[in-house]
């Protein structure tokens, strides 16, 4: 990864402007993609009040009062 921002190692503390941006732009967009992705995941998700009751049943079917 730190390749792909142009780091590099020999230079140790002193990187070029366009490194440390691609590095910030790394350290943030990771993230967002992965917070993106579990919204979506959850808004597929549809959790009613009817669907929660038919978990806590399977629930207490397997395992005893929940």
């Amino acid at each position: 990864i730190l390749q792909f921002t142009g780091f590099d190692a020999k230079l140790e503390t002193l990187q070029t402007p366009h490194a440390i941006f691609m590095m910030r732009i790394l350290l943030s967009t990771i993230p967002v993609i992965g917070l993106v992705l579990a919204l979506v995941s959850l808004l597929r998700f549809e959790l009613t009040e009817k669907r929660m009751g038919e978990i806590r049943q399977q629930l207490e079917a397997t395992r005893g009062l929940v």
